[in-house]
């Protein structure tokens, strides 16, 4: 055995793993088994003695040569793999093997599968991996990916695992291991139920692989997943319905845009709750509920510095409607639109108006009067209707859909006797209000 394993790792130094950026990905996703692709109905089945069957869980299927080196699944951090079917076999070549000068891995390669994931940030690294049996044992290794030869490294044992976990199962933790901020130490025996091991630092852009075993056959399979701990705001985040005063759930997509637009969260039924948000980092946000306009929303983490909630306002889709936009600003409060200095609050009701192609609406213009020159004024609050609705044509708004208006001359004459009449009141900060005039499906 010894000679062929030694021929084995010969011919393996010959051969280069390629790198992680042109490694071929097709043979690292992962596929819904065909025996679970029907969509489970939401009531169970009745057996033949009349009980009620619970919905069969959908099992994410393995790769069959994901148990080598080279054809590693791709993880994505913070997004959950699995639950999986059960590890079979250590692949066609036998990666690890424990020797003198190298003890903290698996005595050879059981039941395995190679994980890689490229780090997003810096920071802590955190994994969990979870069986759906919690007597069944996993072991783990972390690797640091070195270059294209790393497979022939670990061959020889001259790459090395940063985290190694072979510990039994631990009752307390339902058989879940990983890796943790309260870990204690790198690496753990087969002698211990310590289920965690302690975390590294990881930097951004490193590559890093994960091996799992099953020492013994048979059993279930896992969930798996891998995130980076940073010192993180997390603001509790709320969509908010004004007319029946209760918050609704929504199909949110989170996007961080310092990562390579990284989806940080996806889910099409968001019920509010806690985010975490990487300081200085940008986000986009794109929100969607039947019969309600869309939210498009860009950001900067820093904002929850001082806000711990983000309560986002979710309107219907109905004629009548009003939106009162005041970060909005024209050249020395004339009518030409300062584009730079207003775009960021125009840009989510663009957003918005685009993904509701069948509304239809007018933009109307304000201005803060003390009644000296009306007429002037009036023409003041149609140009400045004019020139919002110019850069929602010019940024791919059908102009049909959209009119300008102004102040007539009472409206006017009204707001200022309010503030002139009345000690201590002011002027609306109202520049722009969009107000939905027809829906082109009623």
């Amino acid at each position: 055995m010894k000679n062929i394993l030694t021929i084995m790792m010969g011919l393996m130094l010959l051969i280069a793993l390629p790198s992680p950026e042109i490694m071929a990905q097709s043979k690292g996703k992962a596929k819904t088994s065909s025996t679970s692709k029907k969509k489970s109905s939401s009531k169970g089945k009745k057996s033949k003695k009349g009980k009620e069957e619970k919905p069969a869980i959908q099992l994410t299927e393995l790769p069959y040569n994901s148990n080598d080196c080279l054809y590693p699944v791709e993880l994505n951090p913070d997004v959950p793999y699995g639950p999986t079917n059960v590890p079979n076999g250590g692949g066609r070549v036998m990666e690890i093997t424990r020797s003198k000068t190298n003890p903290n891995v698996f005595e050879i390669e059981h039941n395995t599968v190679w994980f890689r994931f490229k780090v997003p940030y810096s920071g802590k690294l955190l994994v969990n991996l979870t069986p759906k049996d919690p007597k069944d044992d996993y072991d783990f290794l972390v690797y640091r990916y070195t270059d294209q030869y790393f497979q022939n490294q670990v061959i020889s044992g001259k790459a090395k695992p940063v985290l190694s976990n072979l510990s039994m199962p631990d009752t307390a933790t339902k058989g879940a291991v990983g890796v943790s901020l309260t870990g204690r130490n790198k690496y753990i025996g087969k002698e211990t139920t310590d289920p965690f091991c302690a975390t590294i630092d990881v930097a951004k852009d490193e590559y890093y692989y994960i091996v799992v075993d099953k020492p013994l056959n048979g059993g279930s399979g896992f969930t798996i997943k891998v995130s980076i701990s940073v010192d993180c705001f997390t603001p509790k985040v709320t969509f908010f319905d004004p007319k029946t005063r209760k918050n609704v759930d929504v199909d949110i997509l989170l996007i961080e845009k310092n990562t390579n637009n990284r989806v940080v969260l996806q889910n099409p039924a968001f019920k509010g709750g806690k985010i975490s948000f990487v300081p200085k980092f940008d986000y986009v946000m794109y929100v969607k509920k039947d019969g309600y306009f869309s939210i498009y929303k860009e950001f900067n983490a820093d904002i929850f510095k001082a806000d711990t909630i983000m309560k986002i306002t979710m309107n219907k889709v109905e004629r009548g409607s009003r939106f009162e936009i005041s970060d909005v600003y024209f050249e020395d409060g004339d009518t030409n639109l300062m584009v730079k200095e207003s775009e960021n609050a125009l840009n989510g009701y663009l957003q918005m108006l685009k993904n509701q192609p069948e509304v239809f609406f007018t933009i109307k213009g304000y201005v803060a009067s003390y009644g000296f020159d009306v007429d002037k004024d009036v023409a003041t609050s149609l140009g400045r209707a004019q020139s919002v609705r110019k850069y929602f044509i010019d940024n791919g708004i059908p102009e049909n859909r959209i009119c300008a208006q102004g102040m007539t001359k009472n409206e006017i004459k009204k707001a200022a006797s309010e503030v002139l009449n009345n000690k201590g009141k002011i002027f609306k900060d109202v520049k722009i209000e969009l107000i939905i005039t027809g829906i082109e499906k009623e």
